[in-house]
């Protein structure tokens, strides 16, 4: 039978990030006499060190090659490497012919150190697959064909499907290192990067929080249009392109009505814009062919006719052909429309600014997908690949190191690995750099470089609520001093970031941290996994109306800082403490917008607070935040203490697994009256009296659900679970 072909080494991912990997290497360098890197693989995935497969493939001087992860030799693409079978699904046999294919994977077990020496390399993909290694076929070295067929999540013959896979694109060229994690075909497990360099140079992109809660997000998120970008079966997100919506359903023509609106209007009138270091074009259609003119020089760039839908998403076809200036054009042109970044409402010979972020995704249509992936709660700094050209004024996850010593991976991103402590010490200003937190004690020279922090790179420390930090001049906590006692975003602007040799963590006054989630008893909130430092849960789905209740301990009457560690995007929400049911009013604080549902802040005000053991209430008007944990500080140092909640110890009920895939496990099902099941439009779909230790869900549609636990003594609790 005839099979849909694997895509080949220029077809795989996408033709742009291979040009600009390409391109970071000069035609004729011997690209092999640049310095090696180590990349060091941390795992910090749920899956074990020997369920992590790895490999490592190229171009160096012209020709394919695979780097043996296990030994860091470099060996040349040859047929004969194809010597480990694969699945044969529907008769596909593979490029080969004989279900055989390349012989370079290794588990992440097996590789010395977790290190691989990354040589002088172009086009380089660290590829990452979990439970079983992936099924390349190596052509060869030179000639045609050559390279490898990679995965191609649009063929459903294909070895690879149900293997779940990531990548980390690189080039290690002449000009430094560039390296990024990538979106641009799938999403299918957290990742993250690291790169060190000399100079100080170090910056960290990729996603913080778990598998299970991006997915969680896609879909409550996902507009219609995307929804089928989910493939529940496999747990993974795929570029809209790759599935079968887009390709011919649908959205086939998604982006149609924009382009045609673009080619129209730009035939009897120039669109104008500024490519920054590329400079100012200008350009208009004439028949189907869009010609720019840059002003500085008069140079052109064309794109020789409207691109198709699937061009303007991947950046392929019309959009990555002809010489670089052509290039150069095409690339603005794709990023403005997947961004929607061209404004139809303004005259033509308007210069238009493509380059501000604020004004990206806000128009249909846009690429949704790629707008879910710059969200500032899932990946850092809201940095993503989430398309081809999404370099294009610098959005894109892309690291470049002009001197790189050394990088990490990380499999499974970076959620749960936030550092904890008092006071985090950050080696750039305003919270950037390495993050390393430092617990109450004394801090010499020789221990902050064991930590990784030199005397010249403390550059802004965050200090919690409490705790005052004192920077020492010299070594033995002798000289010049300098004493913190809430965040300093700059200590370049004070001269102390050069000036430390040692330091000291104190406690400023006795302070009593509440969790969010242990409430007495709340009305209409839930609970999740929370990325802030420390892990566990918050409290979410915080609406106007809704209230949290905490028993406390006060032992004298005074004045207490109440402090909130809050997460929102929202401006103008607020909540108020009180007590006795809620007609005490003990004070109201205004949180500030944090810039997402994941990423923290702090708020605080001063209440008084009178002795005794009663219950405090967080309650709200507005509603539209996320709350981790508060703190009740006495300003006079006064011990303060929480009372044991007897409620809540005695309606502990535990669900686990969450996800859940077939047996959802009941802990205390003893204590429950009834359970209910309601999908995420309220529908009950399942409802249970005096449960068993086990409920069957296998046969629920995957998605997110709400469980309604009926205790016997007549409280109420809600669950959400993930269905895979």
């Amino acid at each position: 039978m005839k099979v849909r072909p694997f895509f080949s080494l220029v077809r795989a991912y996408c033709a742009h990030l291979v040009l600009v990997l390409s391109l970071a290497v000069s035609a004729n360098s011997q690209v092999q006499a640049q310095s090696a890197v180590p990349f060091t693989l941390s795992n910090n995935s749920v899956y074990a060190d020997a369920n992590v497969y790895v490999a490592v493939v190229g171009i160096i001087n012209d020709n394919h090659v695979w780097i043996n992860p296990k030994t860091g030799a470099v060996n040349l693409m040859n047929a004969a490497n194809n010597t480990v079978p694969g699945p044969v699904i529907n008769g596909n046999m593979g490029p080969g012919g004989n279900g055989l294919y390349a012989n370079c994977f290794a588990r992440l077990s097996e590789i010395p150190g977790k290190t691989i020496s990354i040589p002088g390399i172009e086009g380089c993909r660290i590829l990452i697959s979990f439970n079983s290694q992936l099924f390349l076929y190596f052509f060869g070295a030179s000639g045609a064909p050559s390279g490898y067929a990679a995965p191609n999540l649009a063929n459903p013959t294909d070895p690879n499907q149900g293997i779940r896979f990531e990548t980390i694109e690189l080039a290690n060229a002449p000009n430094g290192l560039w390296a990024n994690t990538t979106r641009v075909d799938s999403y299918q497990y957290p990742m993250g990067l690291e790169v060190w360099g000399n100079g100080n140079f170090y910056k960290k992109v990729g996603e913080f929080i778990p598998h299970s809660q991006i997915l969680s997000l896609w879909q409550s998120t996902a507009p219609a249009d995307f929804a089928g970008c989910y493939e529940s079966a496999n747990g993974i997100i795929k570029f809209p392109s790759k599935t079968s919506a887009f390709m011919s359903g649908a959205q086939a023509n998604y982006f149609g009505a924009y382009i045609d609106a673009i080619w129209s209007k730009y035939q009897s009138g120039d669109l104008v814009f500024n490519a920054g270091d590329a400079g100012v074009w200008r350009g208009r259609v004439t028949g189907s062919v869009f010609t720019f003119t840059r002003a500085s020089d008069g140079k052109t760039g064309t794109i020789a006719r409207k691109p198709t839908n699937t061009e303007a998403m991947e950046g392929s076809g019309v959009l990555a052909s002809g010489g670089p200036l052509d290039k150069v054009v095409q690339a603005q042109l794709c990023a403005a429309i997947n961004r929607h970044a061209i404004d139809l409402t303004l005259s033509t010979g308007v210069t238009q600014d493509l380059g501000t972020a604020s004004k990206y995704y806000q128009t249909s249509p846009y690429n949704w997908y790629s707008k879910f992936w710059h969200r500032s709660d899932i990946s850092l700094n809201g940095l993503a690949y989430g398309f081809c050209y999404d370099d294009v004024y610098d959005h894109s996850s892309t690291v470049n190191a002009s001197s790189p010593i050394r990088a990490t991976v990380t499999i499974g991103g970076f959620a749960g690995a936030t550092p904890t402590g008092p006071v985090t010490v950050y080696k750039d200003c305003n919270y950037t750099g390495y993050a390393v937190a430092l617990n109450p004690g004394t801090y010499t020279l020789s221990q902050l470089n064991a930590l990784g922090i030199l005397n010249d790179d403390i550059s802004s420390l965050k200090v919690t609520a409490g705790y005052k930090v004192t920077l020492y001049q010299n070594d033995n906590f002798t000289g010049a001093s300098l004493v913190l006692t809430e965040d300093d975003a700059c200590l370049v602007d004070n001269s102390w970031n050069d000036l430390t040799t040692s330091l000291k963590v104190e406690r400023t006054s006795s302070s009593t941290v509440i969790q969010a989630e242990n409430y007495t008893y709340m009305s209409g909130v839930d609970v999740e996994a929370t990325t802030d430092a420390g892990g566990g849960q918050n409290v979410g789905w915080i609406e106007a109306g809704d209230w949290m209740a905490y028993d406390i301990t006060i032992p004298t009457t005074g004045t207490y800082v109440i402090s909130y560690r809050v997460a929102t995007p929202n401006s103008n929400t607020s909540l108020r403490l009180e007590k006795d049911a809620g007609t005490t009013q003990l004070g109201t604080v205004t949180l500030p917008n944090t810039g997402g549902w994941q990423i923290w802040g702090n708020a605080s005000h001063t209440v008084t607070l009178p002795a005794g053991t009663y219950s405090v209430g967080i309650a709200t008007t507005t509603g539209g935040f996320n709350l981790n944990y508060f703190s009740i500080t006495s300003a006079s140092g006064a011990r303060v203490a929480v009372q044991p909640s007897k409620a809540a110890a005695d309606n502990s009920v535990l669900l686990t697994p969450n996800p859940v895939h077939e047996q959802l496990y009941i802990k205390g099902n003893e204590k429950i009256k009834a359970l209910g099941i309601y999908d995420v439009s309220g529908h009950e779909v399942l409802k249970v009296k005096n449960p068993a230790n086990t409920i069957g869900v296998s046969k629920l549609v995957p998605g997110i659900y709400i469980i309604t636990i009926e205790h016997k003594d007549g409280s109420q609790k809600k669950v959400k679970i993930f269905k895979q």
